[in-house]
């Protein structure tokens, strides 16, 4: 009887506890953008296991594997130099439930499938012009291309301490 008990609660977690598994999927939308005020660039998207999506035109959405991360990003455009990037992964949010319900097996479920994992639902890519039309213009392009890194580091930043601060905190 104990261990048709035991073995019961064992299923019972495992169902419950890929809970990012079943409530996010494996899977996600992310849309690229391009700025500064440039659009209808196309963009190629690949993971690090050779996944491959395709932006026709920014901006555009293209539903994308996670778990596979980093994702590189490379958008092409006429008058613009070839931009790219490289977009990590973040912690899912529905991962730190696992934590509370179902403990290490979710986590394990969840890992592997790659829902643990999410990336940025919008990824912006700075599409740099060919030539400028004035020296003001290229200066006010790098100062605003400027003012978005500092802005993404710093939230990259806070995401880092959220998720590494103890429960309750």
């Amino acid at each position: 009887m104990k261990r048709i008990l035991f073995g019961g609660i064992l299923c019972v977690l495992g169902v419950v506890s890929g809970c990012a598994t079943i409530t996010t999927g494996t899977s996600q939308s992310v849309t690229v953008v391009t700025e500064k005020d440039v659009s209808g660039a196309s963009c190629e998207l690949a993971d690090r296991k050779g996944g491959k999506w395709y932006v026709n035109a920014t901006p555009g959405t293209v539903s994308v594997r996670k778990g596979d991360g980093p994702m590189s990003i490379v958008c092409n455009k006429e008058g613009f130099k070839t931009a790219s990037i490289m977009v990590e992964e973040s912690v899912s949010g529905a991962t730190l439930g696992n934590v509370l319900i179902g403990g290490g097996i979710g986590i394990f479920i969840d890992a592997m499938s790659g829902s643990a994992q999410r990336y940025p639902d919008e990824i912006i890519v700075w599409m740099k012009p060919e030539n400028w039309s004035s020296e003001e213009e290229k200066v006010a392009w790098e100062e605003a291309k400027q003012a978005y890194e500092e802005k993404l580091a710093t939230e990259k930043e806070a995401l880092k301490k959220s998720q590494s601060a103890p429960f309750g905190s």
